[in-house]
C-alpha cells in the first residue's frame, strides 16, 4: 500500500522509479502466488493454516488495483487476482456493515505462534479505511477496464 502511494507521488523522472517498479512487481508476484482460494491472504502469508486476515487483504487489493490503474501492473495478469481479492473482502462485511476478520492491533512478535493466536475484532478500526480505499480503486478499475472480469490470465 505504501509503495503505490509513494509511486503515485514520485516524479516520473525520479532516478529510482524503475527500481521501485521492479520491487512492486516482485512483491505483487509473491502475493499472487500465496493468495488463498477465497481471494484473501493469510495472517502469515506462507502459512495456509493461519487464518485469512481482512485488513491486510484489503490493503493488497487497494495496492493491486491502484497499480493496475496506473499502468504499473498488467491488467491481464493481476486483474483476476485483484477481483478475486475484492470478492473475498466483500464477504467479510456483515449485514450491519461491520468488517469481520481484522486482526486486532499487533506489535512485533518473535515467533509464528504470536501471530497465529492474534484475535480478530469487528471493532478494530484499522479494518475500515482500507475497504473504502480499495473500493474506490475497484470502481476506477472497472471503469478503465469494463471487461476486466473476462480477462483470461495464465496464473
Amino acid at each position: 500500500m505504501a509503495m503505490v502511494e509513494l509511486l503515485s507521488e514520485l516524479p516520473a523522472d525520479h532516478p529510482d522509479r524503475t527500481q521501485l517498479l521492479s520491487i512492486l512487481e516482485a512483491h505483487a508476484d509473491g502475493l499472487r502466488r500465496v493468495q488463498a482460494p477465497s481471494g484473501l491472504w493469510h495472517q502469515l502469508l506462507d502459512r495456509p493454516d493461519s487464518y485469512e486476515e481482512t485488513s491486510s487483504s484489503t490493503m493488497y487489493v487497494f495496492a493491486f488495483a491502484r497499480a493496475i490503474n496506473a499502468g504499473w501492473l498488467s491488467a491481464a495478469t493481476y486483474g483476476p487476482v485483484v477481483l478475486r481479492g475484492w470478492d473475498g473482502v466483500t464477504t467479510k462485511v456483515n449485514s450491519i456493515g461491520q468488517v469481520e476478520g481484522t486482526c486486532i492491533g499487533t506489535g512485533l512478535g518473535w515467533d509464528d505462534t504470536f501471530y497465529l493466536t492474534r484475535p480478530t475484532d469487528v471493532n478494530a478500526a484499522h479494518g475500515y479505511g482500507p475497504i473504502f480505499l480499495a473500493g474506490a480503486e475497484i470502481i476506477d478499475l472497472v471503469g478503465r477496464y469494463p471487461n476486466i472480469r473476462t480477462i483470461n490470465a495464465t496464473l
